[in-house]
């Protein structure tokens, strides 16, 4: 694969990327969102690591957020204006892959697949939003690079925005019409805003941490002055999972292979719906094929397995109401973007917002990748900005009783 190396645009400052992740996290506290209040109001290690576009351009600022020596959730900055979102995710729990065991991997695959020719490590890489790969340089002739994936080690053969959920490879930033990133710069210098007008109300957005005892006092300070009245946030998110662990929310699977996320996001829902089965016997109902599943295959798959009990039914409009609807109807869906499934499970918005800027909203993503053999220990779970992302179909899956 040859990368053509994009000079950076609009790209964005880490402190102000970290500025933006403090105050999206601190607000979500202050504001009461439920999964929001463990683990967030710990520091922000500032050394962020850089996860750059497929064509080379810096793209996101992933910062930890850290309770001790406890790394109890991250959040995706944007690294370039063109994002259109200051914040793209944020996720709880620890990382799910390790940066230097990734990058080891990544220049053991490289050395195997290319034994005479030498392999430098240069950067991480989204090649497939959100899955992260390992960029490799290879001395001499083509390919000159290789992406490997963090989670397992494979070289990423498979580019283009694909039909088939499963794995190939895109940028991110060029997926979008010239006409598409202008309208995501200028949404991202309206909520760039926000921060001066936090930096002048709510300093204490910005601290490096809070003791036990400022934590008593900072919540109001964190808020606007109107949100003494109205909600910051509205919300909801769904509730009931079996597998993982005793507790009462939807559950988190990772998908089993590294195409297996329609198979995966499937296994959550149907769980959901009180209906077991193995991510193996999913793609197979499905029609799992060597690169991912069809969209025709995962409707096909959720009817087969309840013997008709259930429809399944893709939207390619995939529109915010249409989410919103169906978790508001205690449904979890399955979201579709450039070659990747996940399940959706919450939603959440912001009130009000500056004159002149739309409210943010966000998707809870219960997203199967990183893969992992055991389906308790991979996986991610994060709020999505819903503006910053190509949500390409919906997969609503429905007791056939819900659909008359």
């Amino acid at each position: 694969m040859t990368i053509r190396r994009a000079k950076p645009r609009a790209l964005v400052e880490r402190p102000q990327a970290l500025a933006h992740a403090q105050m999206a996290v601190r607000r979500a506290w202050a504001g009461g969102i439920e999964d929001m209040q463990q683990g967030w109001t710990g520091v922000f290690n500032p050394e962020a690591i850089i996860i750059h576009d497929l064509n080379g351009e810096p793209l996101f600022y992933e910062f930890s957020v850290m309770e001790g020596r406890t790394e109890t959730g991250r959040v995706k900055a944007a690294a370039s204006k063109l994002v259109g979102s200051p914040v793209v995710t944020i996720e709880r729990g620890p990382r799910k892959w390790d940066p230097a065991k990734a990058t080891k991997l990544a220049l053991e695959a490289a050395k195997k697949a290319y034994p005479r020719r030498e392999a430098k490590a240069q950067e991480f890489v989204c090649y497939c939003y959100p899955k992260i790969g390992v960029r490799v340089e290879l001395a001499g002739e083509k390919p000159n690079s290789i992406i490997v994936d963090v989670a397992d080690g494979t070289i990423v053969q498979s580019f283009g925005e694909e039909e088939i959920e499963g794995q190939t490879a895109y940028s991110f930033l060029e997926s979008r019409t010239e006409s598409g990133l202008e309208k995501k710069l200028r949404r991202y210098e309206e909520l760039d805003r926000e921060i001066e007008v936090a930096r002048k109300h709510s300093k204490e957005l910005f601290a490096e941490g809070y003791t036990a005892r400022e934590l008593v006092a900072v919540r109001s300070k964190l808020l606007l002055v109107s949100d003494y009245i109205f909600a910051l946030y509205s919300s909801r998110v769904l509730k009931y999972g079996p597998r993982c662990s005793p507790h009462d929310c939807f559950a988190l699977y990772a998908q089993q292979t590294n195409v297996y996320c329609a198979v995966a996001t499937g296994q959550m829902i149907l769980d959901f719906h009180r209906r077991p089965f193995s991510q193996d016997a999913i793609a197979t109902a499905m029609g799992t094929g060597a690169t991912g599943t069809s969209q025709a295959g995962q409707d096909a798959g959720y009817i087969s397995l309840t013997n008709g009990c259930m429809d399944a039914a893709h939207d390619f409009s995939a529109n915010w109401t249409e989410a919103k609807s169906e978790i508001d109807a205690n449904r979890p869906l399955k979201s579709g973007i450039p070659g990747h499934a996940r399940a959706v499970a919450g939603w959440k918005q912001q009130n009000f917002s500056l004159i002149g800027s739309t409210p943010k909203r966000w998707l809870q993503v219960y997203d199967p990748w990183p893969w992992n053999a055991d389906i308790c220990a991979g996986g991610a779970v994060y709020w999505e900005d819903w503006d910053a992302v190509n949500h390409t179909n919906w997969c609503f899956v429905r007791n056939r009783t819900d659909t008359h």
